[in-house]
């Protein structure tokens, strides 16, 4: 299993606005992480979206996490930006019993799906605060 390339941006955005503890614009950041800028917009208005970052114009304006990163969980982030977790295709929301032989009576996707929840727990278990320097950490408190 591989994160797409949206959500390790998201990531990184975030940890970066929570280490900043300021605003920062789209080319500042797109900057920071050699980021075509277009395609972090579009990370930006998800992240927006989802509520984990608030969006101000203008002249003084940016963007700036929309929650304290205690917060915001790591599996929050990895859901919103993951259209579609499916480890498998017989998970995916449009799959039906008639799209593979095995099913409705096969195992594997039970323990695909098992992993997948362990997987969100175990990423639900770290804040991004968890992921911010123990300076940051102090200004969060």
């Amino acid at each position: 299993m591989q994160l797409n390339l949206s959500t390790d941006i998201a990531l990184r955005t975030l940890i970066y606005l929570g280490q900043k503890n300021a605003p920062a614009t789209i080319a500042e950041i797109a900057e920071a992480f050699d980021i075509v800028k277009t395609h972090l917009m579009k990370v930006v208005m998800m992240l927006v979206a989802a509520n984990l970052v608030s969006s101000e114009r203008g002249r003084n304006g940016g963007i700036r996490l929309a929650r304290a990163a205690n917060e915001i969980r790591i599996g929050e982030v990895v859901q919103v930006m993951e259209p579609g977790m499916a480890l498998v295709f017989c998970m995916k929301e449009d799959a039906s019993d008639d799209d593979c032989p095995l099913l409705p009576s096969c195992k594997l996707r039970k323990v695909f799906v098992k992993a997948q929840k362990s997987l969100l727990a175990t990423l639900n278990e770290t804040t991004l605060a968890d992921l911010l320097g123990s300076k940051t950490q102090a200004l969060i408190k």
